[in-house]
């Protein structure tokens, strides 16, 4: 990981950002597309747009080709002091037969808000088995419900965040999945105490989707969208948080 000085709070709000996959662990692959290389390089684009705000830094949950267990992902972003964590991704979606297209964003839930959530769910379990990160774990009651309350939260910011980055997706005319937020019982999602969602930016399972991906100033317009969905929902977080004070 890189950017941020660890043990120390931030100065500023710190955005992790987390390229799925790498290292062994490949992703999705279509027309010489893979999903771990296209999602680095992505986030490399999206730090230097949100570092040249001035309002954030931003963390990388790894900086090249490798594998990162999913558990070392969510404590690298605790341990820089996340305000967020976006989980990158370009995945498949099996027996889809390329429906399946436009930007879509996923947060937490129990169950599947659809079918082709429930798919990714099933897709990602197997990532979580190779990382070796059991997060579903038992634990004590009281630890439990205090995640719980942890939860009831953050859970209504993640969803904050799933909506402010549609819109902007949508106020930069790029186009968006016809549902485009979803829910999923996603582990990379279960920080309990970061506003934490996953963004599919194109399905490798579609062709036009491949054709936006492959395209750097399709790339670069979607990298200013995250930029100011993130503006604006850290603003309205911030007053939301002020007026809960008061």
């Amino acid at each position: 990981a890189e950017g941020i000085e660890h043990g120390e709070a931030p100065a500023k709000p710190v955005i992790a950002l987390d390229p799925g996959h790498g290292g062994f662990d490949p992703g999705a692959q279509a027309d010489g597309l893979t999903e771990s290389h296209l999602m680095l390089s992505f986030a490399r684009l999206l730090k230097e747009e949100l570092v040249r705000t001035g309002r954030f830094d931003v963390l990388l949950t790894r900086t090249e080709d490798v594998f990162v267990p999913l558990e070392q992902r969510l404590t690298l972003a605790r341990s820089a002091g996340a305000s967020v964590f976006l989980s990158l991704h370009a995945d498949t979606v099996p027996g889809d037969s390329g429906k399946t297209s436009g930007v879509t964003i996923y947060t937490l839930a129990e169950d599947a808000s659809d079918s082709a959530s429930q798919k990714l769910t099933e897709r990602h379990a197997g990532g979580d088995i190779l990382s070796g990160a059991d997060l579903s774990g038992a634990g004590d009651d009281v630890a439990l419900a205090l995640l719980d309350l942890t939860r009831q939260d953050t859970a209504p910011r993640s969803a904050s965040l799933s909506s402010t980055l549609v819109n902007s997706f949508r106020a930069s005319e790029l186009v968006v999945n016809s549902h485009p937020e979803r829910r999923a019982n996603l582990s990379v999602l279960k920080s309990a105490d970061i506003p934490s969602v996953l963004i599919e930016l194109a399905f490798l399972s579609s062709n036009e989707d491949i054709k936006r991906l492959a395209s750097g100033e399709w790339q670069h317009k979607a990298a200013l969208a995250l930029r100011d969905g993130l503006l604006m929902w850290h603003d309205e977080d911030q007053l939301r948080s002020e007026a809960l004070r008061k």
